[in-house]
């Protein structure tokens, strides 16, 4: 992917109407559309990045001679049929399974066009459970902000596998032998890869991308896994292994996806020790001999993955907040003598926030004017009016604190857009003072701003210093 490839010899002939690319022994295949690796092995590569070609999502079979397996379903109704009419070009053999590499809707999407054929879908427990959990928000997001990919995907009817594995499985197709294999959460917490034994051939799915950027924003992506899953692999010398997208290639592509992920890691690590913003961060950091990779929006996106990933680790602040799930790390930098994490949470109308900071002090007290200060400077230099309208105190992991609250609006587009109220609290634990801030807008409503607070404070009083490790 970073290195230069070199263009295959590629044989094209024509089998009942439909394009297919011979290998004739070449680690990179330089060719979309249907490519026969072997006589019983078939990859279906994406054309391109678009919708209508199916966001580059790679797909394929396996001929045996009791039936057909399928890797990955694709992303749209229209793109299954195709994989359905090459199938049909080559053999007549009825597609048993359909075996889902992971959840994302690109790979499968077009689940319910081979159900309908009568195959059983086989996926990881994980990727079952992502697909049912996640693929209806996805959908009412293109329904809400994409029309024209919304109209590719109108006819979608979300279809989970029929039966789940553990680490490895066989399947025999007559005369050919497919394998199952889990690696462990990786680009996914499902992810799994497709053997073909004998012909020395892998399907891995969303662990490679070929000349494309990977997505490393999944929610269950495990990055030290990822890159051991990538080592093991090309520790397994396949002739061929058939990409998530881009075209079919050889083990040195796996050792170049572990270079991206490994150099965005170091990138963000840096920039979050030294608390850069993560908005300068997105616009900042350049993945040197990736510049020509497809999809290149997902690199601000992989950015700000990273950053909300890796946060807690590299900063290893030493306390804890029991925050749901709906809670996301959006900010944050420093180490655990001076740094700040900020979560927020999206509503339908509105949002909350926290904001923790924190730094040694060598003061034993906190006054009301302390917070007052710190709430001034925050209106001055945060881009938000902050209000002062009183002082209390609220529980802070089991002990009072002196808090100031009061009424907010935007004065620019930073921080959380409308207005709303907060409170501010500081403590003092042991050579540190925290500072929590507490935000939320509920979009004019002023009871449900209260409720908003409330449940924010209640979140605040969960706040834990961590014991020292012995």
């Amino acid at each position: 992917m970073f290195m230069k490839r070199l263009p295959a010899l590629i044989f094209p002939l024509i089998l009942s109407g439909a394009l297919v690319v011979s290998g004739c022994g070449k680690k990179n295949l330089d060719a979309t559309g249907l490519v026969k690796l072997t006589d019983r092995v078939y990859a279906m590569i994406a054309k391109g990045p678009t919708a209508v070609e199916g966001l580059g999502a790679n797909s394929g079979f396996v001929v045996g001679d009791n039936g057909v397996l399928v890797i990955d379903s694709r992303y749209t109704p229209a793109l299954a049929n195709e994989l359905l009419a090459a199938i049909r070009s080559v053999t007549s053999a009825p597609v048993r399974y359909v075996v889902n590499t992971h959840y994302h809707p690109d790979h499968a999407w077009g689940n319910m066009v081979f159900k309908a054929q009568g195959a059983v879908i086989v996926a990881r427990p994980e990727t079952r459970a992502a697909l049912l959990k996640y693929s209806p928000a996805y959908l009412e997001f293109y329904k809400e902000r994409s029309a024209d990919t919304y109209e590719l995907l109108r006819d979608v009817r979300i279809t989970a596998p029929d039966t789940t594995f553990g680490d490895e499985t066989e399947i025999d197709l007559g005369g050919v032998k497919v394998v199952l294999r889990s690696f462990g959460p990786a680009h996914t917490a499902g992810d799994c890869v497709v053997i073909v034994p004998k012909a020395r051939i892998a399907f891995v799915g969303g662990l490679l991308s070929n000349g494309y950027h990977p997505n490393m924003g999944d929610p269950g992506a495990d990055f030290d896994n990822w890159i051991a899953a990538l080592d093991r692999l090309r520790a397994s010398k396949f002739a061929y292994i058939v990409p998530g997208q881009g075209k079919v290639c050889g083990g040195e592509e796996l050792a170049t996806e572990a270079k991206y992920i490994t150099t965005l890691r170091n990138q963000c690590e840096q920039d979050i020790q030294r608390m850069v913003p993560l908005a300068q961060a997105v616009s900042s950091i350049v993945m040197t001999g990736a510049e020509a990779y497809l999809q290149p929006n997902l690199l601000p996106f992989n950015v700000q993955a990273v950053y909300r990933s890796e946060m807690m680790r590299v900063v290893q602040p030493d306390f804890a907040l029991a925050l749901p799930e709906e809670f996301q790390i959006v900010e944050g930098g420093g180490d655990a003598k001076l740094g700040f994490i900020r979560w927020a949470a999206a509503l339908k109308e509105g949002s909350l926030e926290i904001d923790t900071q924190w730094k040694v002090t060598s003061s034993r007290e906190v006054i009301v004017q302390d917070v007052a200060e710190v709430v001034k400077r925050y209106s001055e230099t945060g881009g938000v009016d902050m209000k002062i309208e009183g002082s209390k105190r609220i529980d802070v992991g089991g002990e009072k604190a002196i808090a100031s609250f009061g009424s907010w609006y935007s004065k620019d587009a930073a921080g959380l857009p409308g207005s709303g109220i907060w409170t501010w609290a500081l403590v003092i634990r042991g050579d540190k003072i925290y500072s929590i801030r507490l935000m939320t807008d509920a979009g004019g409503n002023g009871k449900k701003a209260l409720e908003n607070m409330a449940y924010l404070e209640q979140l605040a009083s969960t706040f834990r210093i961590k014991p020292r490790a012995s």
